[in-house]
């Protein structure tokens, strides 16, 4: 097996770790095949640099996450895992998540890895890169499911669509959970309700990219809502996050498109009519008349409504209207109160 010895990073080792295609095929880790053992390593913790991990002392199931503290889609991995743990009730008693760097990450590198609740991770420094280079990474992240007895579950490179089905199954069954003939029959069973499973897969990957957006991954949530949108052309909510990105990203054309096809199917989303009109009040000049008869038309169905309030406001207070403004203010403002009380 080749062996990444070098003592100084190759940049072109480097560049090649950057490329990841979510679309792209599911693709496993080059010699590294299901129930081998695992290539060993001892690589010193972050935190205790003294300390060094190795798989000869693995007393439960562990991931390793191959990454670098700027990548976001190794952020992203983590979030995914976070989630996978949560549904099938794991905690790092039942399976250690190690996270390899070959760089230590920065102050704000490491207030953003640990801002987010997420399953207990070690972070281990491999300079040299000769575990990257063990374990065959040319993509971040790259994703190793290992037993207790050290013995290869899954190897993944990148995060493709199938992510999250593909280490939540190689968890089950690497923690006992089910077995591997139990994988495959469900997989087996899988197929037959394709379709199903796609809407499945569009639904959690909106989850997904809506928490991304929450923590400004704006850029990555756009990329797993369109992917979203691949799998279930009509999910309605992901075309609207698809919006919103756009919207935060000021790519105002290509956020009113997507807003028409939402609205020609159903003229009155109210969501959908929030954010048009949100639209047309940025552009300015004749299209803020129609944004005020977008937002009147809502607020005429629900008076209380404390977005479309909100925005009213801002447009009499743009044409100098403060009275009307302050009063349309008072009501979102009652309202966001009222709804956070409750």
């Amino acid at each position: 097996m080749y062996h990444f010895v070098s003592h100084a990073p190759s940049y072109v080792f480097l560049a090649l770790l950057l490329i990841t295609n979510s679309n792209a095929p599911v693709r496993v880790l080059s010699g590294l095949n299901p129930l081998e053992k695992a290539p060993d390593f001892a690589l010193p913790k972050l935190a205790a640099p003294k300390e060094t991990v190795s798989l000869q002392t693995l007393d439960r199931p562990a991931v390793l996450v191959f990454g670098e503290p700027y990548h976001q889609q190794t952020l992203e991995s983590l979030v995914q895992l976070k989630n996978i743990c949560d549904a099938v009730s794991l905690t790092e008693a039942d399976v250690r998540v190690l996270l390899i760097f070959s760089q230590s990450p920065s102050k704000e590198q490491m207030a953003q890895l640990q801002a987010e609740e997420r399953i207990g991770v070690e972070i281990l420094l491999d300079k040299s890169l000769k575990a990257f280079g063990d374990y065959g990474v040319t993509v971040l992240p790259s994703t190793v499911v290992i037993d207790k007895q050290g013995r290869i579950e899954l190897a993944l490179s990148g995060v493709p669509l199938s992510y999250a089905d593909m280490v939540e199954d190689a968890i089950l069954v690497a923690t006992g959970r089910i077995t591997r003939q139990q994988r495959e029959s469900s997989e087996s069973a899988a197929q037959t309700v394709e379709q199903q499973e796609s809407v499945k897969k569009a639904h959690r990957l909106a989850s997904l990219a809506s928490q991304l957006a929450q923590r400004d991954f704006t850029a990555l949530a756009l990329q797993r809502y369109r992917e979203a949108l691949e799998l279930d052309g009509t999910y309605v909510q992901a075309r609207i996050g698809v919006a919103k990105c756009l919207l935060k990203m000021n790519l105002l054309p290509d956020a009113t498109a997507e807003l028409q096809k939402v609205l020609q199917a159903d003229a009155d989303h109210v969501e959908a009519n929030l954010l048009m009109s949100q639209l047309e009040i940025m552009q300015g000049g004749d299209a803020v008349a129609e944004g005020k008869a977008r937002l009147q038309q809502i607020l005429t169905a629900q008076p209380e409504h404390p977005q479309a309030n909100y925005l009213m406001g801002t447009v009499c207070e743009a044409a100098g209207d403060t009275e009307h403004a302050l009063n349309y203010y008072k009501k979102a403002a009652k309202r966001l109160l009222e709804a956070g009380a409750n």
